[in-house]
């Protein structure tokens, strides 16, 4: 491999397998660019008359769980791909054959320090669900409580860290020899990307934000979030309540045990805005997949790998821009976007502005059933893209999250409206962004925040008077534009200079001629004479000068 990609992997193999799999379904190109000469395979490709989408599908899911992940995550991220690649992906499917039963009863054994009879009362040897990560088994415990039990695949912590670092070293090579590939930040992506499968990694972690997501839907008749048993609970298992339902995407289960689908609909959008907006901590993927109804007709939440979270800075800056919006505030939107993301470069204001009036355009005046979230949000998200405005994580698996539900209450009942359901969490919001309370509190933090920079201005004198006192201190100015300014306050010096000198000379002559300093003409100094000539001459020059420049 080329000195660009002298680095050190654990698993050579394992980057020979990419290299080998990149080429076959036509995308060698990239890694001839980017450096890679040494590895080109000569094996067949992929017919190319497949389009490119399916081509990428097809090599992600043959790169195996790394890739299946980043493809799904990619596959809500409008704003990086054109659509028919975003459609594509989104047939990403996360399902593998399980592994056998021995290495998860060792692994269960080792984790718990117990033997598996010991734990369970019956364990199902076959895997209810097999994904790239995990897999999940039935079971019941000694003390006859209904579970599943939740553990990873093997050595896939390994395989993973091992895809992580080939796609960290392939990401910056990207940055560095295909430079519009900086547009989109691969690093920041893989960065991202890597943090979102390590927490997946955490069962832990899982466990914890099953607890939060139960404590916040406390009292909630509406939703059931399922128990942990931490007892049994290790960062590569997890064992949790089961339950029994009908996963909400089995449309036709639903009408045969005569649930309505738009109160079903509905419920399950009020779920996702209540954990949104007033919890602001909320299940990143809400798929048909992921939500069960009870037999008693409640909501249930399962998989909690992936969660996001919204603190009230980022709640009260998307109610902005929804009223921005609503009433074509064309200035206000373009305030809170630039507020809520990070600016990489110059920013064209006027450009943006007429590119938000075009995305508002699009929405106002229609009714509230008419206006589509799945499109308006991507449309904001490429928008920030193309300003080179980079939109945090969390507020992408935001929008990844009501896209979903929304998509999801559609199919359950097409003519179904998330912008009514969403208002009275939005009117709340507004009623407690400017109630006294939250006046006071915000009032309270400003006053907290100055009475903060005032006790350390004390700090900040004595370190510069330290700074003094050593004769240590060292302060660059930087000018810009001033070399017209300077070159103008050149003329003026030399003018001014001059106008010294003609009077110089004209005292001179004066005192030349008082004295009567021959020679004499017409009994008057010569030189008095010839001072005075060459004092209006330069006079003269000035004035001229002066009134050329103004």
């Amino acid at each position: 491999m080329e000195k660009a990609l002298s680095f050190s992997f654990q698993n050579a193999k394992r980057l020979q397998q990419i290299v080998n799999t990149v080429f076959k379904y036509g995308f060698g190109y990239i890694l001839t660019r980017i450096g890679v000469v040494k590895f080109i395979p000569k094996i067949k490709t992929v017919d190319e008359k497949v389009s490119t989408p399916v081509r990428v599908r097809l090599m992600l899911e043959e790169l195996g769980p790394t890739f299946v992940k980043l493809g799904q995550i990619l596959s809500m991220r409008p704003d990086l791909l054109p659509e028919d690649y975003i459609m594509e992906l989104k047939k990403l499917q996360d399902e593998v054959p399980g592994v056998d039963f021995p290495y998860i009863k060792s692994l269960i054994e080792s984790e718990l320090g117990k033997k598996l009879e010991d734990i369970f009362d019956y364990f199902e040897e076959q895997p209810k669900a097999a994904a790239s990560i995990a897999q999940v088994h039935r079971a019941r415990l000694k003390s006859k409580e209904e579970v599943v039990v939740k553990v990873q695949r093997p050595d896939i912590e390994k395989i993973i860290n091992s895809d992580l670092e080939i796609m960290f070293h392939a990401a910056r090579l990207l940055e560095r020899y295909v430079p519009e590939s900086r547009l989109y930040d691969p690093v920041g992506i893989v960065e991202e990307f890597s943090e979102e499968i390590k927490n997946e990694l955490d069962f832990l972690r899982e466990g914890w934000n099953v607890e939060r997501f139960r404590k916040n839907f406390k009292g909630d008749d509406s939703v059931y979030v399922p128990k942990v048993y931490w007892e049994y609970t290790t960062k590569k298992i997890l064992v949790m309540e089961y339950i029994d339902g009908i996963k909400i995407k089995d449309i036709k289960s639903i009408e045969e045990h005569g649930f309505s689908k738009k109160e079903l609909a509905e419920k399950g959008i009020r779920a996702v805005l209540k954990q949104v907006f007033k919890h602001g901590f909320f299940h990143a993927d809400p798929h048909g997949g992921n939500i069960i109804l009870t037999k008693d007709g409640r909501i249930a939440f399962i998989d909690f790998g992936i969660m996001g979270r919204l603190d009230n800075f980022y709640k009260y800056k998307l109610l902005e821009l929804i009223q921005g919006a609503i009433s074509k505030n064309i200035d206000k939107v373009c305030d809170v976007l630039l507020e809520i993301g990070f600016i990489e470069g110059k920013i064209d204001y006027s450009r943006l502005r007429w590119d938000v009036e075009d995305v508002i355009e699009r929405f106002y005046g229609k009714t509230l059933k008419e206006i589509n979230m799945s499109e308006m949000l991507p449309q904001m998200l490429k928008l920030s893209q193309k300003h080179r405005v980079k939109v945090p994580s969390n507020l992408i698996l935001l929008i990844k999250a009501v896209i979903t539900a929304e998509g999801l209450g559609k199919e359950l009942y097409p003519d179904f409206d998330i912008v009514s359901v969403a208002k009275p969490y939005v009117y709340e919001l507004i009623i407690s962004n400017y109630s006294p309370e939250r006046v006071i509190k915000n009032a309270g933090e400003e006053l907290r925040k100055f009475q903060k920079a005032i006790k350390g201005i004390p700090e900040i004198i004595n370190k510069l008077n330290n700074k003094l006192a050593e004769d240590n201190i060292k302060i660059d100015f930087e000018y810009r534009g001033l070399e017209k300014f300077a070159f103008e306050l050149s003329k003026m010096v030399n003018r001014l200079v001059i106008g010294i000198i003609v009077s110089a000379i004209i005292v001179a002559s004066s005192l030349i001629i008082r004295a009567n300093v021959g020679p004499m003409i017409f009994g008057i100094s010569a030189i008095g004479m010839l001072g005075y000539m060459l004092a209006a001459f330069f006079g003269f020059m000035i004035l001229i000068s002066i009134l050329r420049t103004g």
